[in-house]
């Protein structure tokens, strides 16, 4: 029996009251929010300029349709970022930008959860006790050994008391329902980080990518001798893949628009967004979040690293698949993650061509989720300075007092 962290009856209560709340939140949808939704909803296909603020205090007084997990076990957005208080967790969404912010933290000498913490190589895979380590000798980061990619990793991490310790900077999942409901808790809340793509954009990505990606426990060589528009059309079960990961349902399942009300409310009130084809800007938003001093040498070689070079503003989808292009499906190649330059160019696949409108059609929740992120990625950012700010004026009167206090010695 794994020991854990927590008490048994600090946990079990509010796991009760989480599950009596479960019909309430779906009363909620049809009762309380529904009206609000479906007229932002459409919003989002419509200009941004005139719009009231997604964050303002008009939604936020509306009935929340927000699941259990993510009303109690989340930071809210609008609450100052606390890294010694809450952990953070990256829900990494396939080919959208996951490995890159991933080899960024590592590089910064972060603590992740990834599946190397569980390789029976380094001998921590059966421990009963949380143990950080550094896999890979010369490198700065560490991990811990637990695997939170997996159902069966997460709920023994959960049992380990992973986020109670406090030994993870930073946890990488890919199933975000699933990991937030069992690894965070009313008294060891959660931060919610993610990386948005457009939709026909990863899934193309995705299709060309998995018929080479020969290191992927996903690779599928088959694909190569098909078109993407047969593979769309017959092949892909990959729909609709964000609301129903959001809201915890199987890819086999059916999703519609109160699935697609409740992904977005949980995504205005507790995601940091950040995008792909802004990636830097995302990840300095990050670092924000996560109290990280991007004045650091160490921190500004490794944004250089990955940013520094000059680029062109246009479309990046192909530099960050030239980055992504290895271990972007859960799985590290060869156990670990550097950063890379390997090639996964293909052709892109825009407005009007028959693939772009049939895999739009069959994503269409995904695709208003995406332009909706899309405004709250620009609405964001003014909150995100005025943390950035405040902590910067909480620093410099830290320092003030350092400088004091050694002056009266």
């Amino acid at each position: 029996m794994l020991p854990t962290t927590r008490s048994q009856s600090r946990r079990e209560e509010p796991r009760r009251q989480v599950t009596g709340e479960r019909g309430r939140v779906f009363a909620a949808v049809i009762l309380g929010f529904c009206v609000l939704s479906f007229i932002d909803t459409f919003h989002t296909l419509e200009p941004y300029s005139g719009r009231r603020s997604l964050l303002s205090s008009a939604y936020l007084a509306t009935t929340s349709t927000l699941l259990p997990w993510a009303h109690h076990y989340l930071a809210d957005v609008s609450d100052a970022p606390d890294p010694d208080g809450e952990t953070a967790l990256f829900w990494h969404i396939p080919k959208s930008g996951g490995t890159t912010a991933k080899q960024i933290y590592q590089c910064m000498g972060k603590t992740l959860t990834i599946r190397i913490g569980v390789d029976p190589r380094y001998g921590h895979d059966q421990s009963d006790e949380l143990v950080v380590f550094k896999p890979i000798e010369g490198k700065d980061w560490k991990t811990v050994n637990v695997d939170t990619v997996s159902e069966k990793g997460i709920l023994r991490a959960e049992e380990m008391g992973l986020v109670a310790s406090g030994k993870a900077d930073i946890i990488f999942a890919m199933d975000v329902n699933f990991a937030s409901s069992h690894l965070f808790d009313r008294l060891n809340k959660g931060r919610i980080l993610s990386i948005f793509r457009h939709p026909v954009d990863r899934l193309a990505s995705k299709f060309y990518y998995l018929q080479s990606a020969t290191w992927e426990r996903t690779y599928r060589p088959e694909w190569a001798d098909m078109s993407i528009l047969e593979w769309a059309e017959k092949h892909n079960f990959d729909e609709n893949f964000l609301v129903k990961k959001i809201v915890g349902k199987k890819l086999t399942d059916d999703a519609g628009m109160a699935d697609l009300i409740i992904a977005k409310e949980i995504v205005r009130r507790r995601f940091i967004v950040g995008l792909l084809d802004e990636m830097e800007e995302s990840v300095h938003r990050f670092n924000v979040m996560l109290g990280v001093n991007e004045s650091d040498e160490k921190t500004k070689e490794c944004m250089n690293e990955v940013f520094g070079t000059t680029k062109d503003e246009g479309d990046k989808s192909d530099e960050v698949d030239s980055v992504e292009a290895q271990g972007d499906e859960g799985d590290e190649k060869d156990n670990a993650v550097e950063i890379n330059t390997n090639s996964n160019k293909h052709p892109k696949i825009v407005e009007g061509m028959p693939e772009y409108k049939l895999m739009a059609e069959r994503n269409s929740l995904d695709m208003i989720l995406y332009e909706y992120i899309r405004l709250l990625f620009q609405e964001q950012k003014s909150v995100i300075n005025r943390y950035a700010r405040e902590a910067l004026v909480q620093q410099h009167a830290l320092t003030t007092n350092v400088q004091r206090k050694r002056q009266l010695r």
